[in-house]
């Protein structure tokens, strides 16, 4: 175990906060090159979303990964490979698997009549309030989706041996291994995933809906969470039928 990575050392703390900074600054990117570009409040309401839920997942990566390395007593594995393995199974499959799982929710919340829940839509002028109803959908989503990523890695035996294959020129030196499963592939692999969803959760709504004060909810439906219609009123507020 002397040569294995260690996922909570000095080192691997740095490494960790730099991706995650990298990160986000993805998605500022991708609000200076979005049309139409969503106001500040808008944006940093469904960008927090992303944030919180990341840093839960991390935390349940960093545990799973502990855990499941540790579970062999007689032969411990690397907790790199673990590691490795979730970040690559959450940015893939688990993208498909948070969108299910978002729509679920999201159409079960509003069967029950629970206001200011569809995604991106904040109210008029936004609300805290509503940020926060979706904020905890959303980690909800994320919650169940991990747990699906967790049974995949755990009731198929073949993950470890691919991951230290994979990971196997970076194996003997400790911070390139980190290095790399900790900052290079997540921070790839994360920006993908933050820009794929973000254009999920984010409201589909053109720019005069926002300068004209259409803010309530059912104006335009999200991008990918609902099948349903769009409402007339909807289809007015950019002057087209």
């Amino acid at each position: 175990m002397d040569n294995q990575c260690q996922l909570l050392g000095p080192f691997a703390l740095v490494v960790q906060g730099a991706m995650g900074g990298l990160a986000v600054l993805s998605l500022v990117y991708k609000r200076y090159h979005e049309e139409p570009r969503r106001p500040v409040l808008v944006w940093t309401f469904d960008v927090s979303k992303q944030v919180l839920g990341a840093s839960g997942i991390h935390v349940m990566n960093l545990f799973l990964s502990i855990l499941s390395s540790a579970s062999k007593e007689e032969a411990p594995t690397n907790p790199c490979n673990w590691y490795f393995l979730n970040i690559l199974l959450d940015t893939t499959i688990g993208v498909p698997i948070l969108w299910f799982f978002l729509t679920v929710i999201s159409r079960l919340v509003r069967q029950v009549g629970v206001t200011g829940t569809r995604s991106g839509e904040y109210g008029t002028p936004p609300q805290f309030s509503s940020f926060m109803r979706q904020a905890v959908m959303y980690f909800l989503g994320l919650s169940m989706m991990k747990f699906m990523v967790y049974v995949l890695l755990a009731v198929l035996p073949f993950w470890d041996a691919l991951a230290g294959f994979l990971l196997a020129w970076a194996q003997g030196h400790e911070r390139t291994e980190v290095a790399f499963v900790m900052l290079v592939f997540p921070l790839i692999m994360n920006m993908v995933q933050y820009y794929l969803v973000d254009s999920i959760i984010k409201a589909r709504r053109p720019a005069s809906a926002y300068l004209h004060g259409h803010g309530e909810e059912g104006d335009v439906p999200e991008v990918l969470f609902e099948d349903e219609p769009v409402e007339e009123d909807a289809i007015l507020v950019d002057g087209r039928r």
